[in-house]
């Protein structure tokens, strides 16, 4: 029987991202721990969306500090996927790990310039952004959830391909869950703009993930 090696995670840098992030969601709750409380309450209650929909929220300063714990704590779990799932042709270190952040970020940015083009030349500013937000804040949200068990899998069991499989498969139907309950509230305007509304899935909410896989991959 042949012996295959396996590179075994460092976890320096590793320790590093998740005390950024813990710094993070402290700075969050330290600004306003009123509206962070909301925000930690989010899958109970929708309080949060509630209160902090209207008026460009956005853009505060509060919801960039957890788009970028989301993006750090997302990317973080991509990266353990790869290393459970063994892809070929990836060499599992820091490098891989900011290739995966990076893409994130580029993909995560270039998607709300262009839903923003998209509303300001079809007059719909106030619908998209109120969209964004509802649908960022349970990603924002997501990217919380997934902090801890990264912590888990680094530190205590490494999980099973199966463990991860579920999980994708979980964070999947949540997100669908989240879209899926977005486009009821508004689906009167959908109707009426069928056609254009498949052309957005198909562009803005399926292909962007298909590229960050491929470009990945």
């Amino acid at each position: 029987m042949e012996v295959i090696t396996r590179e075994i995670i460092s976890t320096d840098w590793i320790t590093i991202v998740i005390i950024v992030c813990l710094a993070l969601l402290a700075t969050a709750k330290l600004i306003n721990s009123a509206r962070f409380s909301e925000f930690v309450m989010l899958f109970n209650t929708n309080k949060y969306i509630v209160i902090n929909q209207k008026g460009n929220k956005l853009s505060t300063f509060f919801n960039g500090i957890l788009i970028l714990v989301q993006i750090l704590s997302v990317s973080l779990f991509i990266y353990l996927s790869i290393d459970v799932l063994e892809w070929k042709d990836q060499v599992i270190d820091l490098t891989l790990y900011l290739k995966i952040a990076s893409l994130y970020l580029f993909i995560f940015i270039c998607k709300i310039l262009v839903e923003k083009i998209i509303s300001t030349i079809f007059s719909i500013e106030i619908l998209i952004e109120d969209y964004l937000f509802y649908k960022i804040s349970y990603r924002n949200f997501l990217g919380l959830i997934l902090l801890p068990l990264n912590l888990l899998f680094i530190y205590t069991a490494k999980p099973s391909k199966i463990v991860i499989i579920i999980l994708i498969i979980s964070l999947l139907i949540l997100n669908l869950i989240v879209l899926f309950s977005v486009y009821r509230k508004n689906e009167n305007v959908i109707l009426n703009h069928l056609f254009y509304f498949i052309l957005y899935l198909c562009a803005l909410e399926i292909a962007p993930y298909f590229i960050l896989y491929k470009l990945i991959v």
